[in-house]
């Protein structure tokens, strides 16, 4: 296949960058794709930027034709070559499989993939696909204020002005109402509530004082071949994008479950190893708290310093307030909130006991 030069620009307008480049989740009639590329210099094209269409054939993916490019100016395979995207949606599954095999051809080649947002990422198949890519060795992550800045300055006519975010730009790390209230309901028993959740905050600690830095939302859907839970998520994204060791944290969560067995012991080997992050989860639920294995990775969290306790009224009026959608709705407790948090809490206290 040959590159299509026409679907490379030099810079986008402003108004382009703000359409198609705007985070929040769930966005329409964004068709075309962009994809910002930063990395060697190639003397067969005179511009880093490619697009190309949603809807159409895979090999008109933005994905397609810039590893067409790339893999038609014959590299070394000596040299090795960091590359990054800036893309306004994730990839596709085709063009995931295609550029899996392309990092599988190129070992001396690494690649993150920083989206502004997630393509379907409520089909399995999507969300399969992005587990398939960081497999391959992709570092996959959504842009952040100065990805969206670094982008602003170096790719788009910007004419001078500095790179001013969009209403609610910090709020794209939400659910929307019905996610919430089905997913963090605190019933005993709740059923079909496979996914997981994690809403976060980070403050920084100073000498007199704390600073709130930074808050978001992790999802994870329980899957075996994937098995990427919220909580291993979030980790992942902490060290490779944040974590300083010169820096106390104090990092707090609001969890639909709380961790599995697995999940509790990453995050208890992590705690062990990064004495400078202090965790609190605030857990709607207490999955599989009857089983003595489960029992002890939250006993194994609390012998690290996590203090692990269960969401009450205020914690649930909490997060509706800050990582919901709520239409400026107050939040409206569900019947059973208070009887159904005393019995969790007994029994979490049974276990931490």
């Amino acid at each position: 296949m040959k590159l299509q030069f026409r679907n490379t620009v030099e810079r986008m307008y402003r108004d382009t960058f703000f359409y198609n480049f705007n985070n929040r989740p769930i966005l329409s009639c964004r068709n075309t794709v962009w994809l910002c590329y930063e990395g060697p210099s190639m003397p067969t094209l005179g511009a880093n930027i490619f697009r190309g269409q949603a809807y159409f054939e895979p090999q008109y993916h933005t994905e397609m034709c810039f590893l067409s490019w790339f893999c038609g100016n014959q590299l070394p395979a000596y040299k090795r070559f960091q590359i990054t995207w800036f893309v306004s949606w994730t990839p596709c599954p085709d063009c995931v499989a295609k550029v899996a095999e392309f990092l599988a051809e190129h070992p001396n080649v690494t690649l993150t993939v920083s989206a502004a947002r997630l393509y379907y990422y409520w089909e399995t198949d999507y969300r399969r696909a992005l587990c398939r890519l960081r497999q391959a060795g992709a570092r996959m992550k959504i842009m952040d204020d100065e990805e969206f800045a670094y982008c602003w300055e170096n790719f788009v006519y910007n004419e001078g002005q500095s790179f001013m975010p969009w209403d609610k730009f910090d709020d794209n790390y939400a659910m929307y109402p019905h996610i919430f209230n089905f997913h963090f309901k605190n019933l005993r028993k709740a059923y079909g509530r496979n996914e997981s959740w994690l809403c976060f905050t980070m403050e920084i600690i100073k000498q007199c004082s704390t600073v709130s830095w930074k808050r978001g939302v992790f999802r994870n859907q329980v899957d075996p071949e994937t098995h990427c839970h919220a909580e291993r998520c979030f980790l992942s994204w902490f060290w490779e994008d944040t974590l300083s060791p010169n820096t106390n944290y104090q990092v707090t969560w609001y969890t639909s479950w709380s961790p599995c067995l697995d999940c509790a012991g990453e995050v208890a080997e992590f705690l062990a190893r990064h004495s400078n992050v202090k965790l609190a989860i605030f857990a709607a639920r207490l999955y599989y708290f009857w089983d003595t294995d489960y029992q002890q990775g939250l006993r194994s969290l609390s012998e690290e310093g996590t203090s692990v306790e269960i969401m009450g009224y205020e914690d649930f009026k909490y997060c509706w307030e800050n990582f919901v959608y709520n239409g400026d709705e107050p939040f409206k407790p569900w019947k059973g909130l208070k009887y159904n948090f005393l019995f969790l809490d007994s029994k979490l206290q049974e276990i931490l006991e």
